[in-house]
């Protein structure tokens, strides 16, 4: 068995930038997954590589009972707190769940850091037998709206000097799914706008994977990389505007009914 991805967002320090500098577009994700299930509420629901909670809170809404698990204590730690949420800390490829225990399990923007198969038996034991398998992921589409500049510098300049580290697929692997039981009923996507600062961008720059990869390595600081895309950036968010940011979420409601 390969080994799993390195895991960058286990810091304190990470995790409470990541808290803030994320977009929040969960609520729309949780509206599509209302309307793809056919229902508005769910008795139980797990929301499973939940980080700092932005998914969690927006789940909370429509469930009763909300469980958001994470293996690193340090996003937990920067979880929002509600009456009818609980954190704890584990894996998604083995959770301390009863059978049948949830009426939906989600995934928001965390799949590639699973090992896919494991993660997807575990969903099957834990779903209840009319239970649904909601993931969706959310990237930067590297457009920004008021500057074409800013796609060609994300792809030339910025992926040039942070690659993205190795992770797994973003996406759901059909057959995989098939083989742990699930089939996929529905797909979606929407698009979102996030509005930054020069300085809100660098923020959120600062909790992609390809920097933190960098500053892991000891081959930058968080100090180094901020000076340098301040320079950078500059020419593309002046001092005092504001820049809208093209995000993409995709979308897939599973269901089990697949060939176990």
């Amino acid at each position: 068995m390969a080994d799993a991805p390195t895991n960058y967002f286990t810091s304190a320090e990470v995790a409470a930038r990541y808290a803030k500098a994320r977009p929040f577009f969960h609520d729309e994700a949780v509206e599509w997954i209302c309307r793809a299930a056919g229902r508005r509420r769910f008795a139980r629901a797990l929301d499973v590589g939940c980080g700092s909670g932005l998914s969690t809170v927006a789940l909370a809404a429509i469930a009763d009972d909300v469980v958001g698990v994470d293996c690193a204590q340090g996003m937990l730690d920067e979880a929002a707190p509600r009456e009818n949420v609980r954190y704890l800390c584990g894996r998604a490829e083995e959770m301390e769940f009863a059978a049948g225990e949830f009426e939906l399990v989600t995934v928001g923007s965390a799949l590639h850091w699973f090992e896919q198969e494991r993660f997807l038996k575990e969903c099957g034991r834990v779903l209840a037998a009319e239970g649904a398998l909601a993931v969706y992921n959310d990237h930067f589409t590297t457009h920004m709206q008021e500057s074409a500049e800013c796609k060609r510098w994300m792809r030339t300049r910025f992926a040039k000097r942070f690659p993205a580290p190795r992770r797994g697929m973003r996406d759901i692997d059909e057959r995989k799914a098939e083989a742990c039981g699930f089939e996929i009923r529905e797909r979606g996507w929407f698009n979102h706008l996030a509005e930054f600062s020069r300085e809100e961008f660098i923020a959120y720059l600062l909790t992609r994977s390809n920097t933190l990869a960098a500053i892991d390595s000891g081959r930058e600081t968080e100090e180094s990389i901020a000076k340098w895309l301040d320079g950078e950036l500059a020419a593309i968010v002046a001092d005092g505007a504001r820049g809208r940011f093209l995000f993409k979420c995709n979308l897939w409601l599973l269901r089990k009914g697949g060939k176990p």
